[in-house]
């Protein structure tokens, strides 16, 4: 998982410091979140690789007014999905209903603790996040996999944190349903 102190600290070298460094890192920590969040949106490959470049690119150009922002990495996707409802309106595209998202694996980082998952878990884990509402997936994968707060995921998505709540609560109780507890 992202280091928030570290993001922050990225974003004041490349206001301080014009930091292409700092530019390269913060690419290299959000680019794959960012491409999921618009290609979830916006649901075409090439674009969406296209416009979260674009998200890097315009972060760089307003680089001296990043100091003044609080919180990095809701900003980032903020701005990804900005860019993404900017697309979908200048290509006057019908969105589709959000039940129509594309799946999800989620993502998981190979830590001592991760690692006495099976792999057959790991299997039936993400097919039980595959059997979750498009809604509660997306919303899933912001705060497992990018280990947002339900406020900061509520702000990225525009719904309240109560929203949040409910499908993070539908999202639990579906996996607990779909992946047996064994105790031995």
């Amino acid at each position: 998982m992202r280091n928030k102190t570290n993001t922050k600290l990225l974003f004041c070298r490349m206001a301080e410091d014009a930091s292409q460094a700092a530019l390269r890192e913060l690419h290299e920590a959000f680019f794959s979140s960012l491409h999921r969040l618009i290609y979830s949106l916006i649901l075409h490959k090439e674009a969406s690789e296209e416009l979260t470049n674009d998200v890097f690119i315009q972060l760089w150009q307003g680089r001296h007014r990043l100091n003044s922002v609080e919180n990095p990495e809701v900003y980032l996707f903020i701005a990804a999905r900005n860019r993404a409802f900017a697309h979908l309106k200048a290509q006057k595209a019908v969105t589709q209903e959000i039940n129509s998202l594309p799946d999800f694996d989620l993502a998981m980082e190979r830590n001592p603790e991760d690692i006495l998952i099976s792999s057959e878990m790991i299997t039936r884990i993400n097919a039980a996040i595959q059997e979750l509402p498009a809604r509660c997936k997306l919303i899933f994968m912001l705060v497992k996999e990018n280990g947002l707060k339900y406020r900061e995921v509520a702000e990225i998505l525009d719904v309240s944190v109560k929203t949040v709540e409910v499908q993070m609560s539908i999202a639990f109780k579906k996996l607990s349903y779909s992946i047996p507890l064994y105790i031995h």
